[in-house]
């Protein structure tokens, strides 16, 4: 039985790549076009050595894997037409890769220390070798950016025995704390130009604000049961997709931002991945159903009551895609 977990959208949602293995040969990357949507085909070169690596799809098509050893960690740049390359290693306890927003880098690199400190490394389209930026005190989690050109990122960060969520400016190197009198609040995305922070606290609750640091509010509609948990939103900022984990299926709803209310979106049986990614021509997602086979999927929230608007983007079984031994295939 093949596996696909772990699926990643590249921040325009033009791409995915996903962790495979069919249980025999080990784990290799697939990498998903979905502009126009071909099927899915190991990136060569890239060797996860389990279903927890990470990795990140670019928006041209390339996909950079971590590769994690005892205090090293290489970043490795695969893509589907030539070598894979290693754009650098880096002595650390931990790293994690963030998308950058500036069209000349291809990611941003935080390695963590034992002091405990994290260094933020800035991965150049050029040449990709990492360069060190900045570094902070404490260890950085996560991380969303605030601005379009990648001067202040906000991260949660643990220090002194608290988490917080904190903007850090790569330019003058300050760090300041965004919701001082809400320690408990952790940045899960936003959309800035649009004036919306989507947050969640330590006891599971989901809000938003108009500004890093701003008025939190708590809206019932995003609070409810069944475990709801924000994806991605729109490029207006207006609406919100959540999804709802109930047993082993899902369900997948909108939030409207200036009419405080839900809308429930037509899907089929199945299971929703952790990763969406909001384009120009629908929401997409990563879907697996008893009846369907693992892929990535998009529905069209503007036509949520119409017949017909889900729809798989790429079959892995299509013509023309590459062959993999097992049968059945499940998502994250």
């Amino acid at each position: 039985m093949l596996t696909r977990t772990a699926f990643r959208f590249s921040p325009r949602g033009s791409y995915a790549a996903c962790l495979a293995s069919d249980g025999v040969a080990g784990w290799h990357v697939e990498h998903w076009p979905l502009d126009p949507a071909r099927p899915p085909s190991p990136v060569p070169g890239l060797a996860p050595t389990g279903p927890h690596s990470r990795m990140l799809p670019l928006d041209d098509g390339g996909v950079l894997l971590h590769h994690a050893g005892p205090d090293r960690h290489g970043i490795i740049l695969g893509r589907a037409d030539r070598p894979a390359r290693l754009l650098g290693t880096l002595t650390a306890l931990g790293l994690q890769l963030l998308p950058h927003p500036a069209h000349d880098a291809l990611a941003l690199a935080i390695t963590t220390r034992s002091d405990p400190s994290a260094t933020l490394w800035l991965l150049r389209s050029r040449d990709g070798e990492p360069r060190p930026v900045l570094t902070v005190s404490g260890l950085l989690i996560g991380g969303t950016w605030l601005d379009p050109v990648g001067r202040q990122l906000a991260v949660n960060r643990a220090y002194r025995g608290r988490l917080t969520c904190v903007a850090v400016d790569l330019h003058s190197g300050t760090v300041e704390e965004l919701w001082p009198d809400h320690p408990s609040v952790r940045l899960l995305f936003a959309v800035p130009h649009a004036g919306l922070f989507v947050v969640a606290d330590d006891n599971g609750r989901i809000g938003w604000a108009c500004s890093p640091g701003g008025r939190l509010q708590w809206p019932a509609e995003l609070n409810g049961p069944h475990n709801p948990w924000p994806l991605a939103a729109d490029v207006t900022g207006e609406q919100v997709a959540v999804r709802l984990d109930q047993g082993g299926s899902s369900r997948l709803l909108v939030y409207e931002r200036h009419t405080d209310r839900t809308v429930a979106l037509p899907l089929p049986a199945g299971h929703l991945g952790d990763a969406a990614a909001w384009t120009p021509t629908g929401l997409r997602f990563a879907f697996t159903g008893p009846d369907r086979r693992t892929g990535v999927a998009e529905i069209a929230p503007s036509a949520a009551q119409a017949a017909g608007t889900f729809r798989l983007l790429a079959d892995p079984e299509a013509p023309g895609a590459p062959a993999v031994p097992g049968l059945p295939v499940r998502a994250c």
